[in-house]
């Protein structure tokens, strides 16, 4: 069964505009703990606040730690030094964040994140055959497929093949021993179509999980995504 990761960032984008509670993930971990959420995540930046304290975060919770990072050695450095349990190597400049390899700069990046003690490192890639086993070859701990595109296709037989060719990809990596997460426009429909053809070890949800958080209040959206994860 896969775990859900909350995806603060579309609550951290929120709060930039309003300073409602629902805006605020510490007010928010509290009820992920309940709901036994097995992670959280957010992007390193300027505008995460007290996602800063680290320590704080892990009196607050169990959950997983990934704190998603862009391709830059000095960001990742600061981000590192935070002490998360995953780093995400991801690029912010693109429509779904992946990043493409092979490329240097992210072998650098994972070689100086990769043996450290206690810090995995993933990168966000597309559903990619020989990306995935790019991933491989560097030693990475764990790659997440973005699903962005996945919603985006708008006949039943392209989503299908894009599903296949995303089924595909993970299969590969877990044949290599990867750990595989998905996230990116996730609902409460692409879950259930993940989850019926394969096996991943997150699901992160954001901006959906946002939504509906508006729609029914936090605790029972995490709930229902909890349920929707659990029995599909």
């Amino acid at each position: 069964m896969p775990y859900f990761e909350i995806n603060f960032d579309p609550f951290i984008a929120l709060a930039k505009i309003t300073g409602a509670p629902i805006s605020n993930p510490l007010n928010l971990i509290s009820f992920t703990e309940t709901a036994d959420v097995g992670g959280i995540s957010f992007t390193y930046g300027t505008e995460i606040g007290q996602l800063n304290n680290l320590g704080l975060l892990r009196s607050m919770t169990n959950s997983r730690i990934n704190i998603r990072v862009p391709a830059d050695m000095q960001v990742v450095q600061k981000a590192v030094l935070l002490r998360p349990d995953m780093i995400t190597i991801c690029d912010p400049e693109t429509d779904d964040t992946t990043v493409d390899i092979p490329s240097k700069v992210i072998r650098d990046l994972a070689t100086a994140v990769v043996n450290m003690e206690n810090v995995g490192v993933a990168v966000r890639l597309k559903p990619d055959v020989k990306c995935m086993k790019e991933a491989y070859q560097m030693g990475i701990d764990e790659v997440e497929i973005a699903t962005n595109e996945l919603v985006e296709q708008a006949s039943h037989t392209a989503f299908l093949e894009y599903l296949g060719r995303i089924t595909h990809t993970i299969r590969i990596g877990r044949r290599n021993n990867l750990r595989v997460s998905v996230g990116g426009a996730l609902n409460y429909r692409m879950i259930r179509a993940l989850n019926e053809v394969v096996e991943v070890e997150f699901i992160s949800v954001g901006r959906a999980l946002l939504a509906q958080a508006f729609l029914l209040g936090f605790d029972t959206a995490v709930k229902e995504f909890m349920t929707i994860i659990e029995i599909s």
